[in-house]
């Protein structure tokens, strides 16, 4: 059984962990890192919004079980103009009307920044990335916003924790050219969005090019583009219920999506349920401990024929709200 488990995270690595040149979260909650799929979504929060995520991945393989880490920031550079906060003087007080606004005094400029750590089996993904992005207000509830996001990631093979009897000429090739890869790439998002709904694209390949390259890696990434949409349903002022999906197109045009709804209670308390078209499932449930702190967590088992193998990942997220003066909630779901 140990030997077979090996092999199946093995083939995982040739797979999800081919030295790809491209980060992409590997969460159960992506809602809690939008901005490093889309960067539009970057300055959304009105609050400095400080998440760190810590994913154990199918715990059967024990201490060779892939691991995740994920520390992302994002600000508000410049809030936009809130007439209750200013004292109006009667002389000014016509032309202050927010009708009577331009509309550059309601632009947010947004500001995000990340690193992040992957351990799969030999293969160890480490970098970081910063996102800048522009929100334009359409109307008094809605803003369109278009980001973009620099990234830098170094993926290697551990040779270490590689045990051949007898060295073979693949060994050898790793050995001599090295096992490490350093990329740099650009990505850009579009976000239409309001306090009911959200819909985003994203382009992931704008730009890549190779710092250091490996004898094994794949230059081209391997997702192409994103998709976030989502809808917020009140049934109470203390009850809502906010599903939302997520697709990945991959370098075949294929689609890997999630579907999710969750439910909020007092903006306090929420719990969900995500299905991954990988063949498996979430359950998540969270909590608003105070204006400024918050905890999650979430389970996902696999309903494939690898369960054996794949089931059991845990994932715990916590979040900081810095500068929250106005007590709000997470604006994303």
């Amino acid at each position: 059984m140990k030997n077979a488990a090996r092999l199946f995270l093995g083939l995982f690595m040739g797979i999800a962990g081919n030295l790809y040149a491209q980060f992409i979260p590997n969460n159960n909650q992506a809602f809690q890192f939008m901005s490093l799929y889309n960067p539009g979504f970057t300055g959304v929060e009105s609050f400095g919004d400080l998440k760190l995520s810590y994913r154990y991945q199918w715990t059967g393989f024990g201490a060779d079980a892939p691991k995740f880490i994920n520390l992302a920031y994002n600000m508000r550079l410049r809030q936009p103009l809130d007439l209750t906060q200013n004292a109006l003087r009667t002389s000014n007080a016509i032309s202050m009307r927010p009708e009577n606004l331009p509309k550059s005094k309601g632009t947010i400029h947004g500001f995000g920044a990340n690193v992040f750590n992957e351990s799969v089996g030999q293969v160890e993904r480490i970098g970081g990335g910063v996102n800048y992005s522009l929100n334009y207000s359409l109307s008094k509830k809605i803003r369109m916003a278009g980001g973009i996001a620099v990234l830098i990631e170094n993926t290697r093979i551990d040779l270490n924790k590689l045990v051949f009897r007898e060295p073979d000429s693949y060994y050898q090739s790793l050995v001599d050219n090295g096992s490490s890869q350093t990329t740099l790439s650009l990505r850009a998002g579009l976000l239409l969005y309001s306090p009911g709904f959200y819909f985003g694209v994203s382009y992931l390949p704008v730009w890549t090019n190779t710092l250091q390259s490996a004898n094994t890696a794949v230059n081209d990434p391997f997702y192409v583009a994103s998709a976030q949409v989502g809808v917020a349903i009140p049934f109470s002022p203390t009850f809502s219920v906010k599903p939302s999906i997520l697709a990945l197109m991959d370098k075949s045009n294929e689609f890997q999506i999630d579907y999710s709804v969750k439910a909020y209670i007092q903006e306090k308390v929420w719990f969900g349920f995500s299905y991954r078209d990988i063949q498996s499932g979430v359950v998540m449930l969270g909590f608003t401990i105070s204006d400024t702190f918050c905890f999650s967590y979430s389970f996902e088992f696999s309903t494939s024929g690898y369960k054996q193998f794949s089931d059991g990942s845990h994932e715990v997220t916590t979040a900081i709200r810095l500068n929250n003066v106005k007590r709000k909630g997470q604006y994303i779901w």
